[in-house]
């Protein structure tokens, strides 16, 4: 089997951040974030991680008011084992992939 990952981490949350990376890249995206539903930032790549994070918990939740700036951002809501995430992109691209690689980076011991 031929190892696709040039880089690699033990750390679940350092290793969702390289492939959110690699990701965005292929993407072409302008930043990639996983948040908690409540918020908290897991991993991101890109650019002001924390704004995307907060938009994406606006916007998932209904809860845009129109006063940001947020129409360049598309959201999933994922759940990975007992997480539940949401994820989302500056750029408006996610992908089947995108997704996957969440879930099984997460779900992974």
């Amino acid at each position: 089997m031929t190892e696709r990952r040039a880089r690699r981490s033990p750390s679940r949350f350092e290793a969702l951040a390289l492939f959110l990376e690699s990701q965005r890249a292929r993407l072409g995206s302008r930043g990639l974030a996983v948040t908690t539903r409540s918020g908290r930032l897991l991993a991101a790549a890109g650019p002001s991680p924390d704004t995307l994070a907060r938009d994406a918990v606006r916007i998932h939740e209904g809860r845009d008011d129109g006063a940001h700036k947020t129409v360049d951002v598309a959201t999933w809501w994922l759940r990975a084992g007992d997480v539940e995430m949401i994820l989302a992109s500056r750029g408006g691209r996610l992908s089947h992939d995108l997704g996957s690689g969440v879930k099984r980076i997460m779900t992974s011991a």
